[in-house]
């Protein structure tokens, strides 16, 4: 309720008040006539015309003022907008101009004046190849500039064509650091995106994956899901509720050591329901690597007294699923009286089992 009235006048939340309390006596005025708590008259009818008089006044004047703060909104707005096509109009041809024609000549130029011979004499292979790599990647980021400023035009639609999700996020993180650290399953789907701007989005998930994480092998995987592409990371974990918050522009949480503007998620959502996608996020619990500890342990200690420290197989299983274990729980019968059970565990290449688990909705 507070937020509804932000900027609105002391005078107008008085105006306001008072058209409430007016309505308020007024309808209850009505209920008691309507319900015969009071007999019907002529002085209550006209008490009714008073309260819907008295009621005109405070409200007209906070409709005055809702219109006039949305006029000069409207102003400020078109104002910003002016230098907003300005910049855009700047990026999408002079920076054009540099990324996409200037330098590529310049490189092409370059390589055609020096054969393989001088390059290797001068030791200038490493230097080339970062050149022609850093072009290329400028390009793949103007892309998602160059669609991201088409929208700015009024009444724009966003640009889709069919592509395969893998390939293009394939190319797409093919200059990246983290490469990797990427698993993208076969499975993932041919879909009718805008492509620059979709895998900006899917890359500013797979990011986050990576820098808020606590593992030591850092991973995430891409793959389908029925009807939803799955970003899942094994950090620190997500859920739907945080997701929501932390999507909201500029929040980030508090006493969080690493950097950023706590825009990407905003960003991020804003591109994927452009393409009218949803996006939900699931925590998941439990740590395969654990558990298997603790069958470690517990195998050291049967070791030790085979007769003292032998597991019941369904408390084992219990533990397991705490753990969101994933690998193959094998056991044996022991040989004092056969009803209980020592445990050994084999890890299989199983899903991860603690982080996010980021459920994009693509049908």
């Amino acid at each position: 309720m507070s937020k509804a009235l932000d900027g609105i006048s002391l005078k107008s939340k008085i105006a306001l008040l008072i058209a409430g309390f007016i309505m308020f006596v007024f309808f209850g005025v009505q209920t008691c006539v309507a319900f015969g708590w009071c007999s019907p008259s002529y002085k209550l009818a006209l008490f009714g015309y008073y309260c819907v008089i008295a009621f005109m006044p405070p409200f007209f004047m906070v409709v005055f003022e809702f219109l006039k703060k949305k006029e000069e909104v409207a102003v400020e707005l078109s104002k910003k907008n002016i230098f907003l096509e300005h910049a855009a109009k700047i990026i999408r041809h002079d920076m054009h101009s540099g990324i996409n024609t200037y330098i590529p000549r310049g490189v092409s130029s370059l390589q055609r004046r020096l054969n393989e011979k001088v390059i290797e004499e001068l030791k200038i292979q490493a230097p080339l190849k970062l050149i022609q790599d850093g072009v290329r990647h400028a390009q793949k980021v103007y892309a998602g500039v160059y669609e991201f400023t088409n929208l700015v035009k009024q009444g724009a639609t966003l640009a889709k064509k069919e592509c395969n999700v893998r390939d293009a996020l394939k190319d797409y993180l093919d200059l990246t650091s983290y490469k990797d650290q990427v698993v993208l399953n076969e499975n993932l789907p041919t879909l009718t995106i805008n492509e620059p701007l979709f895998c900006t989005a899917i890359d500013n998930l797979i990011r986050n994956g990576l820098k808020y994480n606590d593992s030591k092998t850092k991973v995430v995987k891409v793959y389908l899901e029925e009807d939803f592409i799955i970003v899942e990371d094994n950090g620190r974990g997500m859920s739907q509720e945080d997701f929501v918050e932390l999507s909201k522009p500029y929040v980030r949480k508090e006493g969080q050591q690493e950097g950023g503007s706590g825009l990407g998620l905003n960003i991020c959502t804003a591109i994927l329901d452009e393409h009218k996608f949803s996006i939900t996020a699931e925590k998941k619990v439990g740590n395969q690597e654990t558990f298997e500890a603790d069958l470690v342990r517990m195998d050291e200690m049967v070791a030790w007294s085979p007769t003292s420290y032998i597991y019941n197989r369904s408390n084992i299983e219990k533990i397991a699923k705490e753990h969101n274990y994933k690998g193959k729980v094998i056991s044996r019968l022991s040989t004092v009286g056969r009803t209980k059970a020592v445990i050994f565990f084999q890890p299989t290449d199983a899903p991860i089992c603690k982080g996010t688990k980021l459920k994009i909705k693509i049908k």
